[in-house]
């Protein structure tokens, strides 16, 4: 993947003194809200930065403490700068790209809780997801119940983050968390709201700009997921999540950042092994 929301500058100690002195100099031709990891010169990554569009400012990566996660902190030098995008009021088009098992929907999660449960600064979690099957998984068909019930197996993600199904289901009952077809989204005006969508590889350039367009007063669109992971044809040829990527990096109120490295477990990283 070309754009990663961050580039990594090899400096010497006399550029690195040039590089502080003039924080507002943009020497690395950053995009608005782009990272940078600022390596030595054997190539240790010594500090990490981001062009604001004015300024270079040091990356804040604290804690997330949701009351259902404990404390959480970044795990790899990624993780710490998808940390500092998430807490950033400033923008509030936010999107993580990477393959399975490094903290897309993670570290989404976890800092919406924060944000919504303990700092109070939006009302609620709206997750949006575009009900695709796994390509090549044979389809469930028709489910039974309330459109909450059939949303539900699509929601198992924030489950498995709260402490199960009961936790998932009361914050549903507090109205802290709304479960949200895409196809039902149209013409809604959300306010005061973090919007989710994950598996965002499997949406048109039309299903993003839907989204964009929801997005009230006082309210956040954040969208994860994995072009390598796309799941039917049409996203191959019309893939709305590298489009976003491709035509917003730069605008002040978008940010993204790449996560390389599996976390999960090691055997999870063991999935790389077969390709």
């Amino acid at each position: 993947m070309d754009n990663l929301g961050y580039i990594t500058v090899q400096m010497s100690q006399e550029a690195m003194a040039e590089f502080y002195a003039e924080p507002w100099k943009n020497s690395c031709g950053c995009l608005t809200n782009q990272y940078v990891l600022v390596a030595d010169e054997q190539g240790n990554v010594v500090d990490k930065v981001k062009w604001s569009g004015s300024r270079f400012e040091k990356v804040v990566a604290k804690k997330v403490n949701n009351g259902f996660t404990g404390k959480i902190s970044p795990r790899n030098i990624q993780q710490e700068l998808a940390f500092d995008m998430l807490s950033d009021p400033k923008t509030t088009i936010k999107i993580l790209t990477g393959k399975f098992g490094t903290g897309k929907d993670f570290t989404m999660i976890t800092h919406a809780l924060d944000l919504v449960l303990r700092q109070q600064k939006f009302e609620k979690i709206i997750w949006v997801r575009n009900n695709i099957e796994v390509k090549n998984s044979a389809p469930i068909g028709f489910l039974p119940g309330s459109l909450q019930d059939k949303l539900m197996p699509f929601a198992m993600i924030i489950a498995d983050h709260v402490g199960g199904l009961d936790s998932l289901d009361l914050l549903i009952k507090q109205d802290r968390i709304e479960l949200q077809h895409l196809g039902l989204i149209r013409g809604r005006d959300i306010k005061n709201s973090i919007i989710i969508c994950s598996e965002a590889e499997n949406l048109t350039k039309e299903h993003v700009q839907l989204l964009i367009g929801r997005v009230g007063e006082n309210s956040t669109l954040w969208l994860n997921g994995d072009q390598r992971q796309v799941d039917k044809q049409v996203f191959e040829n019309n893939n709305g999540l590298m489009t976003a990527i491709r035509k917003l990096s730069g605008h002040e109120l978008f940010a993204h950042v790449h996560l390389e490295k599996t976390e999960r477990s090691a055997t999870a990283a063991m999935a790389d092994l077969l390709d």
